[in-house]
């Protein structure tokens, strides 16, 4: 038997099971698995697409239209379509804000490659205020000298909670910190427990693989550890579907926009067979797959996926001084924001919807340098690094916001050019050969097809990405009420 290269990172909590009902009632955990349960919610919605469809005990998982809109991102040509040659990988690889936190976790499941960054040529004898991102030939906003000094980022804090804390963990991952409180009684009652003899003690472990199962199990059931733990989650895993109208009751507190779209239906059943737009409507469906869950859930109040929203309202009853880290590690949970480099994208979701909240709410890093004793071509003669939170390893000399100067003001992609998007979320360039395929596989003809012209903000756009959360049919439940004036046409017309 070959030995084993590397072991397997692995948590381990204690399960409190009913035996009658053969269900979870809560489990007791530390850090480890906490911070991995709350590092679900910093994830971008296009990687949570990517990670659901891994292959594992549970098989892969459909999140409403969300796999249908990442994959159609796939098989856009960067030239043709998209904004710039690093729109797709943005799309793709969407950039997690927290990533400075997790990537300090033992079971952390984001795959997606980490944000690089670089600082002027000539650092720190210029402006200090130029870090790049990801790409190293932007040049300097002061001097023009390319930004092509590679700097390291570090995180002193390990992970979102502290050491030493314990947390109760129920079955629809409400988490509770141990104290006086929860250990009493009442605990027991409101669980049901009458005897200590009607339950018993699991010791479970929890690897990478298995916490991309919870994941999965997150966002489709309400008892997700007694689904991963007790034997249920060998059953395939469903597709996340509710087909409902979606109304979104946002009031909007910042700048709105419009957006003119044309609706394509279907007078023989009033289906929406797609709709069509330039590309600022286009921008904002893929911004969808950019956003942040826990900013997702904080925007439409509540996001309907199984355990989440009970997951995200449970990190804002914990006490931020004597369980989290800092603060800001608090915030990256419950209210996580962007990326930076996707706010000089046109027209994205949570930029736009959350103008006022977000205006002093960059993400920046305190910087840290030191004189070397040598220079030595592409590292320098500074020891420097980048932190998301001040230290005092070092006395910080500035504070850097890191920006992407090539990326196009239009958005992900380009325009003059018209898009059509179907009722599932799949986008490509508009064209004839397009438009029959499409008739084709609606089975449609011409003289069946009605347009309707309208114009769609804010708020549009929050309800057709509420939809498209649970449901493959995001724009006719996100914009049922402007389907329905389309019906009253079609009816007066005949």
């Amino acid at each position: 038997m070959a030995a084993k290269t590397k072991t397997e990172e692995e948590v381990t909590l204690k399960l409190l099971v009913n035996k009658d009902t053969n269900k979870v009632l809560f489990a007791e955990a530390e850090k480890e698995f906490v911070d991995a349960l709350f590092s679900f919610l910093t994830f971008p919605l296009g990687t949570i697409a990517r990670l659901v469809e891994k292959e594992s005990s549970m098989g892969s998982l459909t999140i409403g239209c969300l796999n249908s809109l990442y994959h159609c991102v796939e098989d856009l040509e960067a030239e043709a379509c998209l904004g710039t040659r690093i729109s797709k990988e943005m799309l793709l690889q969407p950039a997690n804000s927290s990533e400075c936190y997790c990537n300090t976790l033992k079971l952390n499941i984001d795959d997606t490659e980490p944000t690089k960054y670089f600082v002027c040529t000539n650092f720190p004898t210029c402006e200090k205020n130029s870090l790049g991102i990801a790409i190293n030939k932007y040049n300097c906003n002061k001097c023009g000298n390319p930004l092509n000094r590679s700097v390291l980022m570090k995180h002193f804090s390990n992970g979102f909670v502290k050491n030493g804390a314990t947390f109760i963990i129920t079955d629809e991952l409400s988490v509770m910190a141990i104290s006086m409180d929860i250990t009493n009684f009442c605990l027991f009652q409101n669980l049901g427990i009458k005897s200590a003899s009607s339950v018993k003690e699991m010791s479970v472990s929890l690897t990478k693989e298995k916490a991309i199962d919870l994941l999965k199990c997150s966002l489709f059931s309400k008892t997700p550890l007694t689904d991963m733990f007790l034997g249920k989650n060998k059953v395939k895993m469903p597709s996340i579907e509710r087909s409902s109208f979606f109304s979104c009751d946002f009031e909007n507190n910042g700048e709105n926009f419009e957006i003119i779209v044309k609706l394509v239906t279907r007078k023989s059943d009033g289906k929406l067979l797609y709709a069509q737009g330039e590309h600022d409507f286009v921008n904002i469906l893929l911004s969808f797959l950019t956003s942040p869950l826990g900013g997702i859930v904080g925007l439409l109040r509540g996001s309907s996926l199984g355990s989440i929203d009970a997951l995200h309202s449970s990190v804002a009853d914990l006490d931020k001084t004597k369980y989290f880290v800092s603060e800001k590690a608090k915030n990256a949970i419950a209210d996580p924001l962007l990326a930076q480099q996707y706010y000089y994208l046109s027209k994205d979701i949570l930029s736009n919807t959350c103008t006022s909240i977000l205006s002093n709410r960059y993400a920046s890093y305190y910087c840290y340098y030191k004189p070397r004793d040598y220079n030595i071509e592409g590292i320098g003669r500074y020891q420097t690094f980048i932190t998301n939170e001040p230290t005092s390893y070092l006395e910080y000399d500035c504070i850097l916001y890191p920006h992407t100067p090539n990326i196009s003001n239009e958005g992900y992609v380009k325009g003059p050019r018209i898009y059509v998007a179907t009722d599932d979320l799949v986008i490509a360039p508009l064209s004839p050969i397009t438009l029959l395929n499409l008739l084709n596989r609606f089975e449609t003809s011409f003289e069946d097809l009605t347009e309707k012209v309208v114009t769609i903000g804010i708020k549009e756009c929050l309800s057709i990405l509420k939809a498209a959360l649970t449901s493959t049919s995001a724009l006719s439940n996100g914009l049922a009420h402007l389907l329905t004036e389309v019906k009253e046409e079609i009816c007066e017309n005949n």
